[in-house]
């Protein structure tokens, strides 16, 4: 026979506990990323649009002279912070009766929690792809092929490797199911150990090719880009000013530009990140808020990065501000829908999940972390309607850290 649960506090702290192992374990590009942790669990914890500000490394530029007298270099540390903007969770009905033993807890969990993480895994998931695609600016690919190419993995891959990114094999490329279908086909069999073969015929992943480890996954968004044509835009004043992010452009009258749509422009050439030495390709960027042209002209256009040139020394990013009249290219056609596969190295980004306010008096309360996962159980009565119930939150945000460590792949 199976033992009681002995008090509803410890059934809460079991299905915390375990319904944050279940979500930690049902999430995949969460998993695959750097997660900011340390947060007690014993604080009656955070409100959701709550910041928490984090340091990037600082970067210097090397000198080869013996006296450094001339050459000191301030500590740029960049921060950047994560909002606790997103709270995710699930509400079910639920009797102290469906967990009067261990067998009827697990089954409970089985049959009720599962699920609910399942479905709070999924929107997690679907919302920080989205948030943390629309803050990439690297792209590349053919918009509007579904055809996988080895070229254009390797290109993206070029791009991650001259902007430093850490020879560690921890790059990772998600890709939706059609994708993945034309990969696996392209590749099936060349350059994989029997065992990757073998997996591939029995699971339809490519696993490990081109210097990235391929998961498929149905959640990368599609990217709708503006109504702006890709070429005729130019910029109508000379920008000017270090970490400046804002410029004004010419465009179609009533014409849209929205966030995730990137661009170059003309003559703004990507520099090394630490010998500063101009490189041959232009530098990306990405819209960051929707703007609409009036008359024919955006004002105060948006984007990401912000430009620094060699007066900001070990943030420097490009070789010049850009220019009166010159031509800015978008990425895509106007109007069309592409999907965005996203290669990716882990410190690109970065995950938080903290510790919600636990309340005192409640029937059942309790919240745990695992992997750096935190889900809070709360059950309490309605005494209106004579029901109790149970919710599941997770408080949670995510920011880019190193945007340039992410690639978008267009299909």
């Amino acid at each position: 026979m199976s033992n009681a649960v002995n008090t509803v506090k410890s059934a809460a702290t079991i299905i915390a506990k375990t319904s944050a192992a279940m979500l930690a374990d049902k999430l995949q590009f969460i998993k695959s990323i750097d997660k900011e942790t340390g947060f007690p669990g014993d604080v009656n914890g955070f409100d959701k649009g709550d910041t928490l500000t984090i340091s990037k490394p600082a970067r210097f530029i090397p000198t080869s002279t013996a006296d450094l007298t001339s050459n000191l270099q301030d500590v740029v540390e960049e921060k950047t912070t994560i909002t606790l903007s997103n709270q995710t969770n699930v509400g079910v009905n639920f009797t102290s009766k469906e967990i009067a033993t261990d067998l009827d807890l697990k089954k409970w969990m089985k049959r009720i929690a599962e699920p609910a993480m399942s479905s709070i895994a999924q929107t997690i998931e679907s919302t920080a792809l989205l948030q943390m695609v629309n803050k990439v600016y690297n792209q590349t690919g053919t918009a509007g092929s579904t055809v996988f190419d080895t070229n254009q993995m390797l290109s993206a891959r070029t791009i991650l490797k001259k902007t430093l990114v850490p020879y560690d094999d921890k790059l990772f490329t998600l890709f939706e199911s059609t994708a993945m279908q034309s990969a696996v086909n392209a590749r099936k069999g060349l350059f994989q150990k029997s065992d990757a073969i073998a997996k591939q015929y029995q699971s339809g992943y490519m696993g490990t090719a081109d210097g990235f480890n391929y998961m498929e996954n149905n959640l990368v968004p599609v990217h709708t880009r503006g109504t702006q044509a890709a070429t005729g835009a130019v910029v109508t004043t000379t920008i000017s000013g270090e970490g400046v992010a804002t410029m004004n452009v010419t465009g179609t009258s009533g014409g849209t530009l929205l966030v995730g749509d990137t661009f170059t422009i003309a003559n703004v050439f990507m520099v090394h990140p630490i010998t500063k030495v101009v490189t041959t390709t232009l530098q990306q960027f990405v819209v960051t808020a929707n703007n609409t042209a009036v008359s024919t002209a955006y004002t105060g256009v948006t984007f990401s990065p912000a430009i620094y040139t060699s007066a900001s020394n070990g943030l420097q990013n490009v070789n010049s501000f850009p220019q009166t009249s010159a031509a800015i290219i978008f990425t895509g056609a106007a109007s069309s829908s592409l999907f965005q596969e996203l290669s990716y190295h882990p410190s690109a980004f970065r995950f938080a999940s903290v510790p919600l306010m636990l309340p005192s008096g409640a029937d059942m309360a309790a919240q745990e972390t695992v992997n750096g996962i935190t889900v809070r159980v709360w059950q309490d009565s309605i005494i209106l309607t004579d029901k109790k119930v149970m919710r599941f939150d997770v408080l949670w945000g995510i920011t880019a850290v190193r945007p340039e460590w992410a690639c978008r792949v267009t299909a």
